[in-house]
């Protein structure tokens, strides 16, 4: 009885790290400094008029259903705990296909997906 809990424990756990969002991927130079965590970070869309440096990438690849605000908030929370100050972001956001599938209640075909999967590129910079 107890192995059967286990399996059962481990099982529901892979179904919700399968559900878990998309985590940001940090890609930092080789030889680069590391800095403390910061508390505000610019989000910028292009690159600031001021010097600065950049500290590394910061890319979360997104998934259906996700929403814009959720993987610009794991950018910033990524940038955030890395020390940068800001980060210059590049939208890489895609549709998601579309497909035919037969609807069991209503018994008609109807159409899915077609929505946009927000997925992002950021590089991380501290002001100089």
């Amino acid at each position: 009885m107890q192995i059967f809990r286990h399996a059962a424990l481990l099982a529901f756990a892979a179904v919700l790290a399968a559900c878990a969002p998309a985590q940001p991927e940090f890609v930092r130079p080789a030889g680069s400094a590391t800095y403390p965590p910061t508390q505000f970070v610019d989000m910028l869309d292009a690159p600031p008029s001021r010097p600065y440096q950049e500290i590394g990438v910061i890319e979360v690849p997104g998934e259906a259903g996700a929403l814009r605000a959720q993987v610009l908030a794991q950018i910033r929370t990524k940038a955030q705990e890395i020390g940068a100050q800001a980060v210059i972001l590049t939208d890489l956001s895609r549709p998601a296909p579309v497909t035919q599938r037969l609807n069991p209640t209503t018994g008609q075909m109807e159409t899915v997906g077609g929505q946009t999967i927000p997925a992002f590129r950021g590089v991380a910079i501290r002001y100089r």
